[in-house]
């Protein structure tokens, strides 16, 4: 299992170790960390209504607790070999960590 309090010294390559060199884990793995990027990406005035879809859209993937998109994100967790539970409070607290541009930094490293 993928440790939810990763250091900031790993590197993609220790990532990819942590999958245990499953590319299909890899994969899923890789949805997690876009879509906590997407949740994660700071309000601008002048952003695009894209941005704001997606922001909506990760933050709906992480939350719901009925439903197809509840079922499609335990789903994904399930193949990305991580427990949702975990995920959704490891996005939570990435949300309202009050420091999203370093924690964003750790993500698009991983990426």
């Amino acid at each position: 299992m993928l440790p939810m309090n990763l250091p900031s010294n790993v590197s993609i390559e220790s990532l990819y170790d942590l999958t245990n060199k499953n590319s299909y884990r890899t994969l899923y793995l890789s949805i997690i960390f876009q879509a906590l990027l997407d949740v994660s990406k700071p309000e601008k005035k002048e952003e695009s209504s894209e941005i704001k879809i997606q922001r909506d859209q990760a933050n709906a993937w992480f939350f719901s607790s009925i439903g197809v998109t509840c079922e499609d994100f335990e789903t994904v967790c399930y193949y990305a070999g991580v427990e949702p539970v975990k995920i959704r409070i490891f996005a939570y607290e990435t949300i309202k960590s009050g420091d999203i541009e370093n924690v964003r930094k750790r993500f698009n490293s991983f990426i």
